[in-house]
């Protein structure tokens, strides 16, 4: 045979041939080579073809068929191979080596054949008489691809989901059921993927879109799950349309951004109302004062009585303002706090000085525990103190008769202060509720004293943001313990 005759033959084949040198270099690239992998002869030759058609993972397989065909033995194999442009095919690969006169080897030429539809067709009978009857019942939409990514099984929930039938897509690769903007990477990972296979939860990685063969994008998860058979490795995706639940978390976004929006309104509001409602009460409350102390003039009995009237209703709204700005604050995460180490001692003698006068009034005694030596705490000094002030002041103010002890204990785990009355008490059920908002406990008669049900809420806040917390311990006539624990100063 003419050399004019074998080099139509070779250019007319419809199949790819590709010679090589020894060392794997490409020496001869016909036709059907540069259609089958996208590669133009002009490319092609002087490049290892390893480094060109075949999958990374595999270049370990090539050596072994490059050592078999350069060894004289006859090499027929179905193997996998991949395009110019990344797609994995399977071809029917022979591979033989040309001699000289000496017996040397001069080139290794390798006959391919496309068998990928074929390959894919027979996988899928394979996958069909060994999964066809549990996987078609599934409630998820399940789709296997072979080692090519050509799809091999289509359940029935795959074909509500995606519109199409089963004829219609297997052999065709994984990426039909993707939008075209998506296919590109979607093959990229893939092989990415199918080179280092690990079964992937369903909601574990990126999110992904679907495309029906209507042509509707919807978003999907899904589970990956290689499959080693006798047919080759297969990948197992279990697809879930979640169209549903991005429609909630949108509008569940969109409330939020409405309640954010709402929540900086309400800040906006509070920063400018607390300058507007503090100024003309301190002024009130001042002016009363000094009426008071009768430095205008003398008052008659029913004067001073109702001026008293004007400046208790007075500071009980401030008292109200300033429980709901601070709540306002602690919530926005406004609220800085300065942790040192503060002397218990000076903190208690304030919370008495400030609060004796109210207990004395209500016939009460109001004392703290002597102990040698007073521990210093982990605190800020002005949260430390509206946190006792609070928890004093309620117990002078629903203690009947008796009174109030404070106490300061060492514990393993820092220091506790406590406030114990001889009040009432509480009853399991005002227990439970007791550190809620807006919450006022208790029997009709201890309902009636003064209070917005904000101070312990606004305490346990406190106490928290500097890493103690508040327990209480009562039973129903027989008095109370409010327990501040925090960190050793």
């Amino acid at each position: 045979m003419n050399s004019a005759l074998s080099e139509v033959l070779v250019a007319q084949s419809p199949d790819a041939l590709i010679a090589t040198h020894p060392d794997g270099r490409v020496a001869l690239w016909n036709r059907a080579a540069e259609a089958t992998f996208g590669y133009s002869a002009e490319e092609a030759l002087g490049l290892a073809m390893a480094q060109l058609i075949v999958p990374r993972e595999l270049h370990d397989d090539e050596i072994q068929l490059r050592k078999e065909a350069l060894d004289g033995l006859g090499v027929r194999h179905e193997v996998l191979r991949q395009r110019k442009d990344g797609v994995p095919l399977y071809v029917n690969c022979s591979m033989g080596a040309v001699r000289d006169a000496q017996g040397e080897v001069t080139h290794l030429v390798s006959h391919l054949a496309d068998v990928t539809r074929q390959r894919a067709w027979r996988d899928s009978a394979f996958v069909h008489a060994r999964f066809h009857a549990v996987l078609d019942n599934a409630p998820d939409a399940i789709v296997i691809v072979n080692g090519a990514g050509r799809i091999v099984l289509f359940n029935a929930q795959a074909r509500r989901l995606f519109g199409h039938e089963s004829a219609a897509v297997i052999g065709e690769p994984i990426e039909l059921l993707l939008p075209q903007r998506l296919q590109r990477a979607h093959l990229s990972q893939r092989l990415g993927f199918l080179g280092a296979p690990r079964m992937r939860a369903m909601g574990e990685g990126r999110e992904l879109h679907g495309v029906r063969a209507s042509g509707e994008e919807f978003p999907v998860e899904i589970s990956l799950s290689p499959i080693d058979t006798e047919a080759g490795r297969l990948v197992m995706s279990a697809i879930r349309d979640i169209s549903e639940r991005k429609r909630f978390e949108l509008a569940l976004r969109e409330k939020n951004d409405e309640l954010e929006r709402a929540s900086r309104a309400k800040d906006r509001f509070l920063a400018t109302m607390s300058h507007e409602l503090r100024t003309p009460l301190n002024a009130i409350i001042g002016f009363t004062g000094l009426m008071l102390m009768k430095l205008p003039g003398p008052l008659t009995p029913d004067q001073e009585k109702q001026l008293g009237l004007v400046q208790s209703s007075g500071k009980h709204l401030l008292s109200l303002i300033n429980d709901l700005l601070d709540l306002a604050k602690i919530e926005s995460g406004r609220v800085e706090l300065r942790l040192d180490a503060v002397d218990c001692a000076t903190v208690l003698d304030e919370v008495l000085q400030t609060l004796r006068p109210a207990a004395q009034a209500r016939g009460l005694w109001l004392r703290l525990d002597p102990r040698p030596g007073w521990p210093a705490v982990r605190a800020d000094r002005r949260a430390l103190l509206q946190i006792l002030i609070n928890l004093t002041g309620n117990a002078v103010k629903f203690t009947q008769a008796g009174g109030v002890t404070l106490a300061v204990r060492d514990v393993d785990d820092g220091v506790r202060i406590e406030v114990r009355d001889t009040g009432p008490g509480l009853s399991a059920s005002d227990r439970a509720r007791l550190f809620e908002p807006f919450t006022q406990v208790g029997d009709a008669r201890t309902r009636n004293a003064e209070g917005t049900g904000l101070g312990l809420h606004l305490s346990t806040k406190l106490a928290a943001l500097m890493g103690g917390r508040i327990d209480v311990s009562s039973e129903f006539g027989q008095g109370s313990c409010f327990t501040l624990n925090l960190a050793r100063g």
